[in-house]
């Protein structure tokens, strides 16, 4: 089986920048980042290991970029 991934960049209204990763792997598995940084590039959240149970690839990139933008949103504009 071959890796397949996708990446998803945004800059919020805020100027949070949200960046979600989402990697088949070649057992089948799923590698995923979540990672919020604030208008500075400083660290709101890096996740290395969110657990997407049961989704596959698309709705775990559409379920990391909810938690992504919800913690960026939090953030004082």
């Amino acid at each position: 089986m071959t890796e397949r991934h996708l990446i998803h960049t945004e800059t919020l209204h805020n100027g949070c920048k949200i960046e979600v990763k989402a990697k088949i792997l070649r057992d089948g598995s799923l590698e995923m980042f979540i990672g919020v940084y604030r208008p500075d590039g400083t660290v709101i959240l890096e996740n290395n290991d969110p657990s997407p149970h049961l989704l596959d690839m698309e709705a775990a990139m559409e379920w990391g970029i909810e938690i992504a933008r919800k913690a960026a949103n939090a953030q004082i504009a």
